[in-house]
């Protein structure tokens, strides 16, 4: 048996990307396949679902009551995946809803078969390449944000089309393909700010190439220019802004923190983090595979070419920026990451592929698919074993299974969740609702029309002065809302989900799958419960 190379080949012409474009149109097509079958079919909750809402409210020209603008807080509009969520809802052929999970979908699937193509160019075989991008696309974080109305499958893919443009360039030395790769990341820009890193590093790559005398110092403004026009969706974004807060300043606080800057320059609680990102990284990998990573990790050291260093450049600032995002879905910004680490698992499997004698393909492509496996039997396994998660069960939504089990297939929990929710309730109602089922309430009420009468009140949305009234220390509120014939409900009786008053003076009797709130001192519930 051959001991296998110790180094990796230098691109030979078999790598070029002419002709490998049924490769790539293939991978895409089983990923979106995968992605589609297992697709959520409806609303769903938390920002996914404020991403529905939002896309469905989008028009131009903007509105009194704008989706463009997020005032101090513009680094969450994601005006990208909006439109091209919008886009696909104005086919015709799929509902608002299902549209923006479609939108998620057909991202991730672009960035498998990019990621594919990554690793193809840098074996020169097929098989590794193939490895690596099934260990991708079947990742926990990358199939669970692929089925679900979300921003990250974009970001990958956007990323992963930069790292094209920019091997393309350093094969050919043709500048169409630094023009290009800044273009996208204006795109991309326009999707996620985590694009922000990439332009830091591709800046930078751009420059040394000029320093070096490689490329014109002309190509850097003109590269400028295409990234300019690329974000062109992010900079009306701004505008609106600016024409909404009336400061330079504020507008560029919003357009590049927003009310992130803790969680953006979070330093504290490092080895807290540092456990959970391993946690994280090895659910999205629950595979022997992943050890083939720092296979490939070393092989493109020892490589010492540039394209080499510019991948474990960008795969450590991506892997330094996810571990110590602090913030509740953490999980999800490690996905730019894993386009990374899923090249060098395919770049480790073909240094190591000598190893495995004739059954190769079977073998790995079986340890690459290993994750499926892992995760049907994993909710039941972490409810059997006590393991906590994060969230809270609610009516039709299992938190172990939610979370744990990436695909989506049939669950319309949110939507039968926010219409019984809805119908249950006597006219004229108030019912207070948490960042979790806050967007299908608003969609089933606000764009179907179901229960218009019903007077949903969420924190987020609100004002600061809406934001102190309902949730500061306003426990004069049910007399006032009972003086309007209101009658006051709430979705959790959990006191992290309800405003301080409300879990301070009142209790919460159930009503259905919701609860109704009265004062503590006063009799029964106003009606019956049911």
């Amino acid at each position: 048996m051959n001991s296998g190379p110790t180094h990796l080949k230098v691109f030979a012409d078999t790598t070029r990307l002419r002709g490998r474009g049924w490769l790539w149109l293939a991978a895409f097509a089983a990923a979106l396949a995968l992605y589609v079958l297992t697709l959520s079919p409806d609303l769903v909750w938390q920002d996914s679902g404020d991403y529905q809402w939002q896309a469905a409210r989008l028009s131009w020209p903007p509105d009194g009551d704008s989706v463009w603008c997020r005032p101090g807080d513009a680094v969450r509009v994601h005006p990208w995946f909006l439109v091209t969520a919008w886009v696909l809802a104005r086919t015709g052929l799929w509902n608002y809803a299902y549209a923006a999970n479609l939108a998620s979908a057909i991202g991730t699937a672009l960035a498998a078969a990019n990621v594919l193509l990554l690793g193809r160019l840098l074996t020169g075989r097929v098989w590794p390449a193939v490895i690596g991008t099934v260990t991708f696309a079947v990742g926990h974080a990358v199939w669970a944000h692929a089925v679900m109305a979300e921003t990250y499958g974009w970001a990958a893919a956007f990323l992963s089309a930069e790292c094209l443009c920019a091997w393309a360039y350093r094969n050919t030395g043709k500048t169409r393909w630094v023009l290009l790769l800044f273009f996208v990341n204006g795109i991309a820009l326009s999707n996620h700010l985590m694009a922000g890193i990439g332009l830091v590093v591709f800046t930078a790559w751009l420059l040394a190439e000029c320093l070096r005398g490689r490329a014109r110092w002309r190509l850097a403004p003109a590269a400028a220019g295409c990234w300019l026009v690329g974000g062109t969706l992010y900079w009306i974004v701004g505008a609106l802004e600016y024409a909404e807060t009336g400061s330079l300043l504020a507008t560029l606080h919003s357009m590049t923190v927003g009310r992130w800057a803790s969680s953006i320059f979070n330093l504290a609680d490092l080895p807290h983090m540092l456990v959970r990102s391993v946690l994280y990284v090895g659910l999205n990998y629950p595979t022997p595979l992943v050890l083939a990573a720092f296979v490939g990790a070393v092989g493109l050291v020892r490589r010492r070419d540039a394209f080499g260093r510019l991948v474990l450049v960008l795969a450590a600032l991506y892997l330094v920026w996810a571990v110590r995002y602090k913030v509740v879905d953490q999980y999800a910004f490690f996905i730019p990451f894993y386009v990374f680490a899923s090249v060098m698992i395919g770049v480790g499997v073909w240094m190591l592929w000598d190893r495995f004698g004739k059954t190769a393909p079977p073998a790995l492509l079986a340890l690459a698919l290993l994750p499926v496996a892992v995760y049907a039997v994993l909710p039941w396994a972490a409810r059997r074993a006590g393991v906590s998660v994060v969230g809270r069960d609610l009516p039709y939504r299992d938190s172990y299974a939610y979370f744990l089990r990436p695909w989506q297939t049939g669950n319309d929990g949110a939507r039968r969740f926010a219409e019984e929710a809805l119908d249950s309730l006597p006219r004229g109602a108030v019912l207070f609702v948490d960042s979790t089922s806050r967007p299908p309430l608003l969609c089933v009420q606000k764009l179907e029309g179901r229960r218009p009468d019903v007077r949903l009140v969420a924190r987020d949305g609100l004002s600061p002065e809406m934001v102190a009234r309902y949730w500061g220390s306003r426990e004069d509120l049910l007399p006032e809302f009972a003086a309007e014939g209101r009658r006051v409900f709430i979705v959790s009786d959990h006191p992290a989900y309800m405003p301080a008053w409300m879990a301070e003076h009142t209790r919460r009797v159930p009503f259905g799958i919701v609860f109704e709130a009265t004062e503590k001192a006063g009799g029964p519930p106003a009606g019956e419960t049911k």
